[in-house]
């Protein structure tokens, strides 16, 4: 097998049954779930394209351990960096994709990717996030700089190889996942250091949403790509946030995460968690029109 695609749901397993189902409905490619047996309880879809994947017993295939992930995950999205470099240093295939496990999907968008990067040589491909017309950091030395940066990728559904960035050593690789700084150049966020490391070596990357925008660009909301899912952000870190607490967590993203959790757990889990919904129109329009069956949007 020549493409790995996987998701992550440690502490969150209960919201990846909306996710799993509605990827099935449109795909038949087998995906890679990385959780803990608790989380993997909460999954009641069954199918064979879904392999669960734990640390609970060490192999040669899984070298960490997941106390370490977990215990990442209290620090945030060290987990995820901790759960991403494993991945990417022990596994053989070619082209990795990645995929949130708060997100709905409504069409196909996994054929897009893979013949971004089979077909077309793309190294990375996903929708873009901007750097100049971010609506964020504006001011001071960092926004001038960010300014100046080309475009990277979003990481919620995205492809690539590994074959123009360097991954080791393992704790470098990590810091770069993360989206910590590694030069003197700010960046934005996840993953965003390799996609400058891609770049710099001379890989090339595709804006599924955009890609006769150049490398500086907005993001196109209205492309096939975007349209054919429904993105949240934050609900797995709120889910995880309820229910073990966020301390050490900046307070506006844990808010932020509460309430996104919030509005998913009401219209998918039939949950009321005691916390008001994130107040986003756009993404309750397309939650109200989705037909849950046939998992697109349908005008009621």
């Amino acid at each position: 097998m020549e493409i790995f695609i996987w998701t992550e749901a440690f502490n969150c397993g209960e919201i990846l049954n909306p996710m799993l189902t509605s990827f099935l409905k449109h795909h038949s490619y087998p995906i890679h779930v990385f959780g803990s047996k608790e989380d993997f309880r909460e999954v009641t879809i069954k199918s064979d394209l879904i392999i669960f994947e734990n640390f609970r017993k060490k192999t040669k295939l899984f070298s960490i351990s997941e106390d370490k992930v977990l215990n990442g995950y209290k620090k945030g999205h060290k987990g995820t960096a901790i759960l991403w470099e494993h991945i990417i240093n022990s596994r053989s295939e070619n082209i990795f994709i990645h995929l949130d496990s708060d997100t709905i999907f409504l069409g196909d968008v996994i054929t897009e990717l893979i013949y971004a990067i089979k077909s077309e040589g793309f190294v990375l491909a996903g929708s873009r996030r901007p750097y100049k017309f971010r609506p964020y950091r504006r001011e001071g030395r960092d926004g001038r700089q960010l300014d100046l940066r080309s475009d990277c990728v979003n990481t919620d559904c995205f492809a690539f190889t590994k074959d123009y960035f360097r991954t080791y050593p393992k704790f470098w690789l990590r810091r770069k996942i993360l989206g910590k700084q590694v030069s003197l150049k700010p960046i934005v966020d996840f993953f965003d250091p390799i996609t400058f490391e891609i770049t710099k070596n001379g890989g090339r990357i595709k804006f599924m949403d955009s890609p006769d925008q150049g490398n500086s660009s907005s993001t196109n909301h209205e492309s096939k790509f975007i349209k054919n899912r429904i993105s949240f952000a934050a609900v797995g870190s709120g889910c995880n946030f309820y229910k073990n607490g966020s301390n050490g967590i900046p307070s506006g993203y844990s808010n932020f995460a509460l309430s996104s959790y919030s509005l998913y757990a009401s219209y998918f889990l039939n949950k009321d968690i005691g916390i008001p919904h994130l107040n986003d129109q756009i993404l309750l329009t397309k939650i109200k029109k989705l037909d849950k069956t046939t998992w697109t949007l349908v005008e009621k």
